[in-house]
């Protein structure tokens, strides 16, 4: 009896979910493609960028790539023209996306007003501009361990001093690099929050080593919290790490955030060393910009996944005639270097 009920159960369910299922047709003009201009641009590097095309959502291939002639980007410094970049493409690289660009020997310095204007064949022009700001010393680092639902966490303290009478912005980045040591082989391996703690580089040899747990960093202080409420998991996850000087300008300031910290190792073959590298960003108000859009949508991707629902995000561009964004920036570093533990459970 109770099998025929339960197959009476599944038929009616079954009839109610057809019922209630029609087919909607989605009109939806078709958008020409624009140009899409992206750079990142600090004094340590090459003045550098990327271009590419939009596609339309209901292409089902998206294509990129520009035509390989007639693609120009010119870049001006201080309204000064420096020279045309030349595309830096690595042919050898199957997966890496077309469309980079570089202007060799082009360096630029804090204080520089930076445009660059692009152009390819069937587009209209786009040009994009930015500053470079100045570097932020990181006065001091420090640590302390927690204990939080069980575990023992480590909270980061980073402290440096605002420029008064103007306003700032800053990105703090923490990234987590295991050096790895078998007989005369080395290897680096280099993780991030955003990256939900996946290796997102190797470099030197390679060869099989014990990896930790993922690297996952919270974002707990006030100030990457102003205005926006969400939850602690998705702005550790998400939050990017920007702020701005609202709460200190000209003062000095500590910021705080937390992770769980892994142990260097010592095996019978190989020697992980783990480093955690502090990176206290000076950004230009364009990059501060883009990254709390980006950072709002995907607080509200995740409380889609709660309640199905995901509100419509307006995409930030400083591009003009197409879509990108030309950031500038300055970073500084500070090291952490973990000693060596007992703790094997944090790897695999």
């Amino acid at each position: 009896m109770k099998k025929e009920l339960f197959t009476l159960l599944s038929l009616l369910s079954l009839l109610f979910c057809m019922a209630c299922t029609r087919d909607v047709e989605l009109k939806i003009d078709t958008v020409s493609p624009v140009l899409v201009l992206n750079a990142s641009i600090t004094p340590d590097q090459e003045v550098a960028a990327f271009l590419s095309k939009s596609w339309f959502l209901m292409d089902s291939v998206p294509e990129y790539d520009l035509p390989e002639t007639g693609v120009k980007i010119n870049v001006y410094v201080n309204d000064q023209f420096r020279g045309a970049m030349s595309r830096s493409d690595n042919p050898a690289d199957s997966l890496e996306y077309k469309g980079q660009f570089k202007l060799p020997g082009c360096y630029v310095q804090t204080g520089d007003k930076v445009r660059l204007e692009a152009e390819a064949p069937g587009f209209d022009p786009v040009r994009g501009e930015t500053f470079i700001p100045a570097e932020t010393e990181i006065a001091s680092i420090d640590t302390g361990r927690f204990i939080t639902s069980g575990s023992y966490d480590f909270r980061l303290y980073v402290t440096f001093k605002d420029k008064p009478s103007e306003r700032n912005y800053y990105r703090l980045i923490v990234e987590r690099l295991i050096e790895y040591h078998k007989g005369d082989q080395i290897m680096w391996e280099s993780s991030f929050c955003d990256n939900f703690g996946r290796p997102l580089q190797d470099s030197g040899d390679q060869f099989d080593a014990p990896y930790p747990f993922p690297f996952t960093l919270i974002y707990d202080d006030p100030v990457f919290q102003p205005g926006i409420p969400s939850l602690e998991i998705n702005d550790g996850i998400y939050c990017r790490g920007v702020f701005s000087d609202d709460m200190f300008d000209g003062e000095e300031y500590t910021v705080t955030s937390s992770f769980y910290p892994v142990s260097s190792l010592q095996t019978d073959t190989v020697t992980a060393i783990v480093h955690y590298d502090i990176h206290l960003m000076s950004v230009s108000e364009s990059y501060h910009n883009y990254l709390k859009v980006i950072r709002n949508f995907s607080i509200s991707l995740g409380d889609a996944y709660v309640d199905g629902l995901l509100e419509p995000t307006e995409t930030y561009s400083n591009v003009a005639g197409g879509f990108g964004i030309v950031t500038g920036y300055r970073i500084a570093t500070r090291r952490i270097t973990m000693p060596f533990g007992d703790l094997s459970y944090e790897w695999w």
